[in-house]
């Protein structure tokens, strides 16, 4: 029997993203568990749900390729940007068709007060997936330096590019290879600039605005 694995996010916790799987009979209960839980101050949020062949398979496969960006590897939360995830999982999905009625169910449930919700979460990780240095402050020729080695700087060539022995490359080419990660991470989680992490950096200051 075909199950479902879904991925969802939470207003109060805006960082991180949640990816699960669960049976198609209890997804509406999968998503009032989860928001019912006394530690949750507000309810999750459907970002996207597909019907796949093998759940478990899938969910082993995506847990495995972003766990580089999971904080807590007993715990389904990843940091990863949604939509490199969702991205991820369409692959896996049964059919078009079948994904689209599956996302019919989660909008059904899914009232005016999480749509809402549901929508700045996808903008915010819309302007995360598109950092500019220039945005939070960070000039050209500011040196940035890894957090799992401060030995390890590079300095900012533009509003997308840094220069590494020489070289030049995203934030994020640079901290996959400095981190040996197997994916993709975002380098605003692994580099700081006057002491401060750069995803820290951002949120300071779109709190600000």
């Amino acid at each position: 029997m075909s199950e479902i694995v879904y991925v969802f996010a939470n207003p109060a916790m805006p960082d991180y993203i949640k990816v699960g799987r669960t049976n198609r009979t209890d997804v509406e209960q999968r998503l009032k568990e989860l928001s019912n839980f006394s530690g949750v101050p507000a309810p999750f949020v459907c970002l996207y749900a597909a019907e796949v062949a093998d759940a478990q398979k899938v969910e082993d496969a995506l847990h495995a390729a972003f766990d580089c960006d999971r904080p807590n590897k007993r715990r389904e939360f990843f940091t990863t940007a949604s939509d490199r995830i969702i991205t991820l999982l369409e692959a896996f999905a049964i059919s078009p068709d079948e994904s689209a009625s599956v996302q019919e169910e989660f909008d059904k449930i899914t009232d005016a007060e999480d749509k809402s919700a549901q929508n700045r979460i996808a903008e915010r990780n819309e302007r995360r997936s598109r950092l500019k240095f220039s945005e939070i402050g960070i000039p050209p020729g500011a040196e940035l330096v890894f957090k799992n080695d401060p030995t390890k700087t590079c300095r900012v060539v533009d509003d997308r590019q840094v220069e590494y022995e020489g070289e030049t490359c995203t934030l994020s080419r640079l901290a996959t290879t400095l981190s040996q990660a197997r994916t993709i991470v975002q380098g605003a989680l692994y580099f700081t600039y006057e002491d401060e992490l750069l995803t820290d950096r951002r949120d300071r200051m779109e709190a600000a605005e």
